[in-house]
């Protein structure tokens, strides 16, 4: 049941045992909702690096560990912390009513802000250096949001499907996709190539627009950008052998 301030009832108090979760679907989306020792938060439950259920992965203290490739995230901030994850994933209010557990939906955008203790009183929650965005760094792609949408998302785990020929690693694993907008009737690709004069660029392209309009139907328009690249713009340059 809904709240007039946007909060939806999810659980009874007791029905989510501390050190456990419970997935819930708000609208077409699914939100993990986490008992912690210290009160209850909730989270996408949608990893940002391949869109894997994080609710499923192994909880230890405020981490979740994605199940699929090991992807590692503050459950209380969003914050990603490890590879191959660079982008935080959306967070929610939650707050106890009587017996009810609640999350904040449609009234404040994901990424909210406040934890909620075990009393139903909310607290700030400490700042997080990748809680607020996308990771710093040179490494890190620019999206323009406190977090990326499910679309950009999906459009970033598609492109990690298109490999570059030269190097036989992805756009995303050497870092060469450095903004995603969506906008309505076109998506817009910023990249870079590894070299100025790289001889397969025209497929790279073609192949960049294919992938991202084989998640969201609609013109893709993909500038190349005039920047040189370096492994240290890679979310792991070990990949490469580099290391930063």
């Amino acid at each position: 049941m809904s709240a007039p301030d946007g909060f939806v009832t999810v659980a009874r108090v007791g029905e989510i045992p501390v050190g456990t979760v419970k997935v819930v679907r708000l609208g077409d989306q699914p939100v993990a909702v986490f008992h912690l020792e210290d009160g209850y938060c909730a989270i996408d439950d949608l990893c940002t690096h391949d869109g894997g259920p994080l609710a499923e992965g192994h909880l230890e203290g405020h981490v979740i560990e994605c199940p699929r490739h090991g992807a590692k995230f503050n459950v209380k901030t969003g914050a990603v912390l490890s590879l191959p994850a660079v982008a935080p994933v959306p967070t929610y209010d939650v707050r106890v009513r009587g017996d009810e557990i609640q999350v904040g939906w449609g009234a404040t955008e994901p990424g909210a802000s406040l934890g909620t203790a075990p009393g139903g009183q909310s607290s700030p929650r400490a700042p997080s250096p990748a809680a607020g965005g996308s990771p710093t760094g040179p490494g890190a792609p620019s999206t323009g949001s406190a977090a990326p949408s499910q679309q950009e998302v999906a459009i970033r785990s598609a492109l990690e499907t298109v490999m570059d020929p030269e190097i036989a690693l992805s756009v995303i694993d050497l870092g060469l996709i450095r903004e995603i907008r969506i906008e309505p009737g076109k998506t817009h690709i910023r990249m870079m190539l590894t070299t100025p004069f790289c001889p397969y660029a025209p497929q790279l392209i073609e192949d960049v627009k294919q992938a991202t309009q084989s998640v969201l139907p609609q013109d893709c328009e993909v500038e190349v950008m005039p920047d040189a690249w370096s492994p240290e713009l890679m979310p792991d340059p070990g990949l490469l052998g580099f290391s930063y």
